[in-house]
């Protein structure tokens, strides 16, 4: 029921729309259309893209190829939700950012590892020596480890230097 009251009213905007948009489409040329669609009003789009349609509901070998190029671009062109979301050198943007990043993100650890203090005592070659000690006397890891007989790794002791 809803539906049928309805149905009078879009048909009634339907033909007010296409009897204000039809002289605008008859002032459009249709070449080149890709060029010039972004300076064409959002009226002149519609009416164009109408126009194309009414064109389209016929018989489509007689369209002209200006007409089926401008059909195809109306349809399928990047414009409107199909606008690219990236433009040019987008990767390049993206790769200098996130060498920007990387470049601050070390100068800061840098800084902070500059500024912090005296390395610990678990880090120093006696401590680790130590633990190897311990560990034998201890008979840590008994099957594969330090405790094990030819044992002939380095144990805990990780560092060389101081």
């Amino acid at each position: 029921m809803l539906r049928n009251l309805a149905r009078p009213a879009i048909r009634t905007a339907q033909r007010r729309c296409a009897s204000t948009t039809t002289p605008i489409t008859s002032e459009i040329p249709l070449t080149n259309l890709e060029l010039r669609w972004k300076t064409l009003s959002a009226q002149e789009q519609g009416s164009l893209a109408k126009h194309l349609e009414q064109i389209q509901a016929g018989d489509w070998t007689k369209m002209t190829l200006e007409q089926k190029k401008a059909a195809y671009w109306v349809a399928f062109g990047p414009h409107g939700a199909r606008t690219p979301l990236t433009g040019p050198n987008h990767g390049l943007k993206v790769a200098a950012g996130t060498a920007g990043v990387l470049a601050a993100a070390t100068a800061l650890f840098l800084w902070i590892r500059s500024k912090g203090s005296e390395k610990p005592t678990t880090t120093t070659k006696e401590w680790q020596e130590a633990s190897n000690e311990y560990a034998r006397a201890n008979k840590i890891n008994p099957i594969t480890g330090i405790s094990s007989e030819n044992y002939k790794g380095d144990g805990f002791i990780h560092l060389t230097k101081n």
